[in-house]
């Protein structure tokens, strides 16, 4: 009989957590190969929001969103870490109660492999939550860890006792490092082959939407972003074999939206991105489109911004990071003003309401100050946009995590949670105030309007 795995997407520990379009990709591309190679697999993704023992959410969030497949996620309020008691948010395990995933594991036939992933560096007291319920039902199962945590801080995840940790988030080190116990995944050298399977979204019982991933790397080395700094390179799936994907997706599943994971989607766009956007059009096929992760707004052109519109691209955040020109170039040179702004045209001019064009703005990073986000905020308010201010999370490995003067943060993965570093940094009543001025500036123009 063929070897039983567990894959597992474990809860998350948190002051805040809501699904924007949130699945673990890489676990089921992972599923797939392992179905493929003759392995019996089963996916326990404790962040399921449609799993029949996920109890309903109190906070579905924005209509605007719910509409469009996401939502929050059932939270159990539990003591916080000693580390957090100063803060005054609550502390919370989000996802499928904890009776009830014992349930299903007692219930379950017992694995041989247990699989845990993990994306925040922070967020590892979920992995080590399940390794230990793992550890008191099935002692002989092998534990592996994957993702950002066991690969950025991979000497911390060694005090748990998991049995492998997987070091690298690039598919194909994933895959060698897994190949060593699992033979019939050698054969998969490059990314041509690991991609040629579609994600396992079919061992899901239901589903809102999908991800798809057209891309590996990122051309850019900003200074707080981990991202381009743990691939070799960039590589681009053909555009053909990812429009296929959405259609077998729309057509097998159902759905009505896809969010595109990439960390640079539209670089090198005529090999790509391009070609797949005049596909869509042919297609008409009636899906809704989300860029979550923003998109670089050095690569917009009228031609794209134009079919982005006519193909039902309805999420859109572009970065802007910062508008002063020598904090641009000193994190990474991906943006200019002057660049931001002829973007920002082409899609008014294809069509987009500036209501519809989010702009993210990094708060919290080391040696900004007050002037620097007043200005950046007031700079997209007076282009008529929405500022969104995303938390600077100290991720290592990267520049400006070593610019992070606090020595216990760079000790304590946890401390690494963007609520907590807004907070340990005393930059939370700042943050605070400016949240407060772009929601009065906003309003004052449009009543110029």
């Amino acid at each position: 009989m063929s070897k039983h795995i567990l894959l597992v997407n474990p809860w998350i520990y948190d002051f805040t957590a809501y699904d924007l379009w949130m699945k673990p990709l890489g676990l089921l591309y992972l599923a797939s190969h392992l179905k493929n190679s003759g392995y019996r697999v089963t996916l326990l993704d404790c962040m399921d929001r449609h799993h029949p023992f996920m109890p309903v959410s109190d906070n579905p969030g924005p209509k605007r969103l719910k509409n469009m497949g996401c939502g929050g996620y059932y939270r159990e309020k539990i003591p916080k870490p000693v580390q957090f008691l100063s803060i005054p948010r609550y502390w919370s395990r989000f996802g499928i109660p904890w009776d009830r995933i014992k349930k299903q594991l007692i219930e379950i036939e017992p694995p041989e492999w247990v699989f845990i992933t993990g994306i925040m560096t922070y967020w590892y007291p979920g992995q080590v939550a399940f390794f230990n319920l793992v550890r008191q039902i099935w002692e002989k199962a092998q534990v592996i860890i994957g993702g950002w945590y066991s690969t950025l801080c991979s000497e911390h995840a060694h005090q748990w006792g998991f049995d492998r940790i997987i070091i690298g988030v690039d598919p194909l080190q994933v895959i060698k490092q897994l190949s060593s116990d699992f033979r019939e995944l050698s054969p998969i050298t490059d990314y041509k082959k690991f991609f040629s399977v579609k994600p396992a979204f079919d061992l899901y019982t239901k589903l809102d939407y999908t991800v798809i991933l057209t891309s590996i790397g990122c051309p850019f080395r900003c200074t707080y972003c981990a991202s381009g700094r743990y691939f070799p390179g960039f590589w681009r799936r053909p555009w053909r074999q990812v429009l296929n994907e959405i259609i077998y997706d729309y057509q097998n599943y159902r759905i009505q939206d896809i969010a595109f994971y990439d960390d640079a989607l539209l670089y090198r766009t005529e090999d790509g991105f391009l070609p797949l956007l005049k596909a869509l059009k042919k297609e008409q096929i009636p899906l809704r489109f989300h860029l979550p992760n923003s998109i670089h707004a050095r690569y917009v052109t009228q031609e794209i911004a134009e079919l982005m519109r006519e193909c039902n691209f309805k999420t859109l955040r572009i970065s802007l990071e910062f508008s002063d020109a020598i904090i641009q170039k000193n994190t990474g040179n991906k943006v200019n003003n002057s660049i931001f702004e002829k973007a920002i045209q082409f899609f008014l001019q294809a069509g987009y309401d500036s209501e519809e064009l989010e702009v993210y703005l990094l708060f919290g990073l080391p040696g900004l100050n007050v002037k620097d986000y007043e200005d950046s905020i007031q700079y997209i308010i007076d282009l008529g946009l929405k500022p969104r201010l995303s938390l600077f999370s100290p991720l290592p490995g990267t520049p400006d995590f070593e610019r992070v003067t606090r020595y216990q943060i760079k000790e304590d993965p946890l401390l690494q949670n963007k609520i907590a570093y807004l907070y340990l940094s005393e930059q939370n009543e700042l943050y605070e105030s400016l949240q407060r001025k772009i929601a009065w500036e906003r309003e004052r123009y449009i009543e110029k309007e």
